[in-house]
């Protein structure tokens, strides 16, 4: 009786374990350039999305908007946290790309793996 229950447990947790698989419950990364410009959108108020910086990793991005703020994204549990970048902006070249202070100690530096192209981006936003 108890190896009977048992089996079933482990069924019902590895049913339950395929279908958040199946439906991405646990993916928070930030998807692309429109998805990134569209959560900085939402999370500051009145702000208008420009250029953005995408994270090769999809773990961050740094979007500029049309009023000159600086909006910087991360990945926070299975949501994004974003913060506004006092400037000029504050980065500095790391071994895995590039690390953005942010100033608040809460939200803590960011890393972003960003493409060469990008890079040049950045440099004009400092």
């Amino acid at each position: 009786m108890n190896l009977m229950l048992l089996f079933a447990s482990l069924a019902a947790i590895l049913a339950v374990a395929g279908l958040v698989w199946l439906l991405q419950l646990g993916e928070n990364r930030i998807g692309d350039v429109a998805d990134a410009a569209r959560i900085a959108e939402e999370q500051i108020a009145g702000f208008e999305s420009g250029p953005v910086l995408m994270s090769g990793d999809g773990e961050a991005a740094l979007i500029e908007g049309t009023d000159g703020r600086i909006v910087l994204l991360k990945r926070h549990g299975a949501h994004c946290a974003g913060r506004v970048l006092a400037k000029p902006l504050r980065a500095q070249r790391c071994s895995g790309g590039w690390k953005v202070e942010t100033g608040d100690p809460r939200f803590g530096h960011v890393s972003l793996s960003l493409s060469k192209q990008d890079e040049d981006k950045l440099l004009t936003m400092m």
